[in-house]
């Protein structure tokens, strides 16, 4: 028997998993909306878990309860959660990818007992998912320490490239309390990959870990940064088949950043032909079962959706210590070895109030390129973060997700 079964639309089983928690009305709001957003759910038959894709926990969970405790406590409460977090466990890394965001960064390794303080104070601050990133964290030794500290009542997600992935990390992976595996792969072809990323083994070791995941039942998305060449619609569409080939469960699409490799470059262009090449295909194969689930980042992060959660819904611990609103964003608002984590977040409020209506990537590279801000050596220092945060305020706005789970709907329809 086959351990995954796809849905494309939401069944009766599928709504009264994602009504086991303690905020019902809430999570029927959040049932009402993504099925407005032609969602796929893979169900995982021996665990008995629905999945929606990388940016929900799976359902029913303890942390899918914790999801929905957050939104509630977002739009009822008045209050902030931190939805979502990635922990930058290493700086080091074994490729030098043509996009990284991450290219001038600090390499050294924040220390197992940090992040599992981290952890905790997560835990408090109501996370549900976290995100173990880098760098590359399977050059850590101990990885799997690292893995086995996410508690009980969060998910987790590693992110990489692929590197060491074998049989027996597959297996233990198991074990954890990792729910899902995000390997970087931008081509499908072997010579372009490995050009892309700099490493001659980068193509084999992504598709190794692929295959030893997928061997091992594990929920395997793949992310793809899209290049001038994936524009072209037959190019994509040949990338898109050769992925579902390999029998992962989710593609993750997401855009080149104007930070790091990409330091002030625009990249506007890509974003505006890419949203609605990707969108095309995303509707194209919504209602295809067999077909991976096709996830947008821009879409999700966009006003109709998530909104972009940096600072507000969304933390990024790096791995010299200091609180970032984003992975991929070079501002600071604290050391966590000079302050408690849950101090920081909250202190941040004044800056990130709620979600964003842009990338906040963009709109604080933007600023950054303009103001000729030194990121030689980043994060920037919290006074230069602080100034620049101040100029980013404008594009706050609260999402559609989280207006549709306050407000009567009726009134909400109309921005889904």
């Amino acid at each position: 028997m086959s351990k995954w079964i796809q849905y494309t639309t939401f069944h009766k089983n599928i709504i009264e998993a994602m009504l086991q928690c303690d905020e019902k009305d809430t999570a029927e709001r959040l049932v009402e909306f993504i099925k407005t957003k032609n969602e796929k759910i893979s169900y995982d038959q021996e665990e008995e878990k629905y999945y929606i894709n990388s940016f929900y926990p799976t359902i029913p969970s303890s942390a899918w309860n914790r999801l929905v405790n957050g939104v509630s406590a977002i739009v009822n409460e008045e209050k902030r959660v931190p939805l979502q977090a990635d922990i930058v466990v290493t700086g080091k890394c074994h490729c030098h990818c043509w996009h990284c965001f991450r290219s001038k960064y600090t390499e050294e390794d924040m220390s197992l007992a940090t992040i599992q303080e981290c952890m905790e104070s997560l835990y408090q601050l109501g996370t549900a998912t976290v995100g173990i990133t880098g760098g590359e964290p399977m050059l850590r030794s101990d990885i799997l320490d690292i893995l086995n500290a996410i508690p009980d009542g969060l998910e987790g997600q590693l992110y990489t490239t692929g590197y060491r992935m074998d049989e027996e990390f597959a297996r233990k992976i198991k074990k954890t309390n990792v729910t899902r595996c995000i390997i970087s792969l931008d081509h499908y072809d072997e010579e372009v990959v490995c050009q892309l990323r700099h490493n001659s083994n980068a193509f084999q070791e992504a598709l190794k870990a692929i295959q030893v995941l997928t061997k091992h039942k594990m929920y395997t998305a793949v992310t793809v940064c899209i290049t001038d060449a994936l524009l072209e619609l037959d190019e994509l569409k040949r990338y898109f088949e050769f992925i579902q080939e390999l029998g992962v469960s989710e593609i993750r699409v997401v855009m080149p950043i104007p930070q790091g490799r990409l330091e002030g470059r625009n990249v506007g262009r890509i974003y505006g032909e890419a949203m609605k090449l990707i969108k095309k295909f995303r509707k194209e194969y919504a209602k295809k079962e067999g077909v991976p689930t096709i996830v947008n980042f821009c879409e999700l992060e966009s006003p109709a959706y998530f909104g972009c959660g940096a600072g507000a819904n969304y933390i990024s611990i790096n791995n010299n210590g200091l609180i970032t609103p984003c992975v991929a964003v070079p501002l600071s608002f604290g050391s966590i070895y000079k302050e408690p984590l849950e101090k920081i977040y909250h202190n941040m409020k004044e800056y990130f109030i709620e979600s964003s209506q842009v990338c906040y990537g963009i709109a604080s590279g933007r600023i950054i390129s303009k103001e000729k801000v030194d990121v030689t050596n980043p994060p920037i220092s919290v006074e230069v973060s602080k100034r620049i945060a101040e100029q980013c305020k404008l594009a706050t706005g609260r999402a559609a997700l989280f207006q549709y789970c306050k407000n009567d709907k009726e009134k909400i329809n109309q921005s889904i």
